[in-house]
């Protein structure tokens, strides 16, 4: 009676513990995500953060659709070709990879976070994910020496199902803390559809 209860005990105590987290979704071929995200940007000389809160669309090895609603509405789009970003309909901003080559690694790590190909920014970062208690990961990705003027410094990923969390952190201070939620996984051209719906939408 007392081995059987030591035995229980056990596995009490160190079953739960040996079990492996969970790995992350990815995305597979034809697939693709859409949902939403939190945004808080951290400046120099400011004690709040600035807030903004919006929808993205992943259409891996295409574009990543990046659709700000609060506190004013604009779109973000990056492809193979670079960043565009418009207002009220109106192109602001346009960035193009072959000027501006260190933002086409920040397109492929949001990719392949986003999309769940952890594999290949483990490869980019020189570093595993980290398991955590709460059967979650996380990851650091610092960018190594290239020559290139990068838009930031480093980057801390926490990662549940999907990505959860994402820090950016540039080389003067700032950072951004980019939280996503209701993420869901549907083919390529429900995914571009609902884009385009949500560009419709705007007032």
């Amino acid at each position: 009676m007392k081995r059987l209860f030591c035995l229980l005990l056990l596995f009490l105590v160190s079953g739960p513990a040996g079990l492996a987290p969970a790995a992350p979704q990815t995305l597979k071929e034809g697939e693709a995500l859409m949902g939403r995200f939190e945004q808080a940007r951290y400046l120099r000389g400011f004690e709040k953060p600035i807030l903004s809160e919006g929808v993205f669309f992943l259409m891996p090895k295409s574009s990543l659709i990046w659709q700000t609603e609060t506190p004013f509405f604009s779109r973000m789009v990056i492809d193979d070709e670079g960043l565009s970003q418009s207002v009220g309909g109106a192109e602001v901003t346009r960035l193009g990879f072959k000027q501006f080559p260190g933002f086409k690694l920040l397109r492929e790590t949001f990719e392949n976070s986003l999309g769940g190909n952890w594999q290949s920014l483990e490869e980019l970062a020189g570093a595993k994910l980290i398991p955590a208690a709460d059967g979650k990961f996380s990851l650091r990705f610092t960018p190594q020496a290239s020559g290139l003027n990068l838009p930031f410094a480093y980057l801390n990923f926490s990662i549940g199902d999907f990505l959860e969390m994402v820090e950016i952190v540039k080389s003067n201070g700032d950072r951004d803390v980019i939280s996503f939620s209701e993420q869901r996984i549907a083919p390529v051209e429900e995914v571009k559809a609902a884009a385009q719906s949500a560009r419709s939408a705007q007032p």
